[in-house]
Protein backbone atom coordinates (compact mmCIF):
# COMPACT_ATOMS: atom_id res chain seq x y z
CA UNK A 1 0.00 0.00 0.00
CA UNK A 2 2.97 2.39 0.94
CA UNK A 3 4.20 2.47 -3.06
CA UNK A 4 0.68 2.66 -4.37
CA UNK A 5 0.11 6.00 -1.69
CA UNK A 6 3.48 7.64 -3.00
CA UNK A 7 2.10 7.08 -6.64
CA UNK A 8 -1.40 8.88 -6.05
CA UNK A 9 0.94 11.83 -4.03
CA UNK A 10 3.34 12.37 -6.81
CA UNK A 11 0.72 12.10 -9.54
CA UNK A 12 -1.59 14.43 -7.11
CA UNK A 13 1.54 17.08 -7.14
CA UNK A 14 1.97 17.09 -10.75
CA UNK A 15 -1.24 17.26 -11.71
CA UNK A 16 -2.94 20.26 -10.33
CA UNK A 17 -4.30 22.09 -13.40
CA UNK A 18 -7.90 22.19 -13.38
CA UNK A 19 -10.28 20.68 -16.10
CA UNK A 20 -14.02 21.39 -16.94
CA UNK A 21 -16.41 18.57 -16.84
CA UNK A 22 -19.62 18.99 -18.57
CA UNK A 23 -22.44 17.13 -17.13
CA UNK A 24 -24.36 16.42 -20.31
CA UNK A 25 -27.47 16.68 -20.74
CA UNK A 26 -28.17 18.50 -17.76
CA UNK A 27 -27.20 22.55 -17.63
CA UNK A 28 -24.59 21.92 -15.04
CA UNK A 29 -20.39 22.38 -15.79
CA UNK A 30 -18.03 21.51 -12.69
CA UNK A 31 -13.98 22.77 -12.98
CA UNK A 32 -12.12 20.50 -10.94
CA UNK A 33 -8.63 19.47 -10.47
CA UNK A 34 -7.03 17.05 -12.92
CA UNK A 35 -6.25 14.32 -10.17
CA UNK A 36 -9.64 14.74 -8.38
CA UNK A 37 -11.21 13.67 -11.80
CA UNK A 38 -8.94 10.96 -12.51
CA UNK A 39 -8.61 9.74 -8.92
CA UNK A 40 -12.34 10.01 -8.65
CA UNK A 41 -12.64 7.67 -12.02
CA UNK A 42 -10.46 5.07 -10.17
CA UNK A 43 -12.23 5.11 -7.20
CA UNK A 44 -15.58 4.47 -8.95
CA UNK A 45 -14.07 1.99 -11.02
CA UNK A 46 -12.67 0.02 -8.39
CA UNK A 47 -15.94 0.39 -6.55
CA UNK A 48 -18.16 -0.78 -9.73
CA UNK A 49 -15.28 -3.73 -10.37
CA UNK A 50 -15.72 -5.03 -6.69
CA UNK A 51 -19.69 -4.70 -7.15
CA UNK A 52 -19.61 -7.15 -10.30
CA UNK A 53 -16.63 -9.20 -8.71
CA UNK A 54 -19.32 -10.17 -5.14
CA UNK A 55 -22.49 -10.90 -7.66
CA UNK A 56 -20.50 -12.67 -9.79
CA UNK A 57 -19.07 -14.77 -7.11
CA UNK A 58 -22.59 -15.39 -5.37
CA UNK A 59 -22.95 -18.80 -7.69
CA UNK A 60 -19.60 -20.04 -6.14
CA UNK A 61 -20.28 -18.98 -2.01
CA UNK A 62 -23.81 -20.79 -2.65
CA UNK A 63 -21.85 -23.65 -3.81
CA UNK A 64 -19.63 -23.43 -0.88
CA UNK A 65 -22.14 -22.95 1.67
CA UNK A 66 -23.94 -26.01 0.29
CA UNK A 67 -21.18 -28.48 -0.04
CA UNK A 68 -20.31 -27.27 3.80
CA UNK A 69 -23.74 -28.39 4.78
CA UNK A 70 -23.25 -31.75 3.34
CA UNK A 71 -19.70 -32.11 4.56
CA UNK A 72 -21.22 -31.27 8.19
CA UNK A 73 -24.08 -34.07 7.60
CA UNK A 74 -21.95 -36.56 6.62
CA UNK A 75 -19.82 -35.65 9.50
CA UNK A 76 -22.52 -35.72 11.91
CA UNK A 77 -23.64 -38.94 10.03
CA UNK A 78 -20.43 -40.62 9.91
CA UNK A 79 -20.17 -40.76 14.04
CA UNK A 80 -23.43 -41.94 14.54
CA UNK A 81 -22.26 -44.95 12.56
CA UNK A 82 -19.10 -45.33 14.11
CA UNK A 83 -21.05 -45.30 17.58
CA UNK A 84 -23.84 -47.75 16.29
CA UNK A 85 -20.69 -49.82 15.02
CA UNK A 86 -18.64 -49.54 18.48
CA UNK A 87 -22.12 -50.20 20.22
CA UNK A 88 -22.95 -53.25 17.99
CA UNK A 89 -18.93 -54.41 19.01
CA UNK A 90 -19.55 -54.44 22.60
CA UNK A 91 -22.94 -56.10 22.33
CA UNK A 92 -21.22 -58.82 19.55
CA UNK A 93 -17.86 -59.19 22.56
CA UNK A 94 -21.04 -59.49 25.79
CA UNK A 95 -22.63 -62.24 23.31
CA UNK A 96 -19.09 -63.80 22.65
CA UNK A 97 -18.22 -64.05 26.31
CA UNK A 98 -21.10 -66.06 27.55
CA UNK A 99 -19.99 -69.81 27.57
CA UNK A 100 -22.30 -71.90 24.84
CA UNK A 101 -24.58 -74.32 26.54
CA UNK A 102 -23.30 -77.96 26.03
CA UNK A 103 -24.55 -79.73 23.21
CA UNK A 104 -24.01 -82.80 20.84
CA UNK A 105 -21.65 -82.45 18.48
CA UNK A 106 -23.12 -81.87 14.84
CA UNK A 107 -23.40 -85.45 12.81
CA UNK A 108 -21.43 -86.56 10.41
CA UNK A 109 -22.27 -86.38 7.16
CA UNK A 110 -22.36 -89.44 5.13
CA UNK A 111 -21.06 -89.54 1.27
CA UNK A 112 -24.38 -89.77 -0.24
CA UNK A 113 -25.70 -86.75 2.27
CA UNK A 114 -22.41 -84.48 0.76
CA UNK A 115 -23.46 -85.46 -3.16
Amino acid sequence: MVPLAAVVVVFTISNRGVVSIDLWPAPYSLDVPVFAAVLAAALVGFLCGGIISFISAGRRRARNRELMRMLENSRREEAMLREQIRKLEAANKEKSATPLPASAPPPMLSKVDAA
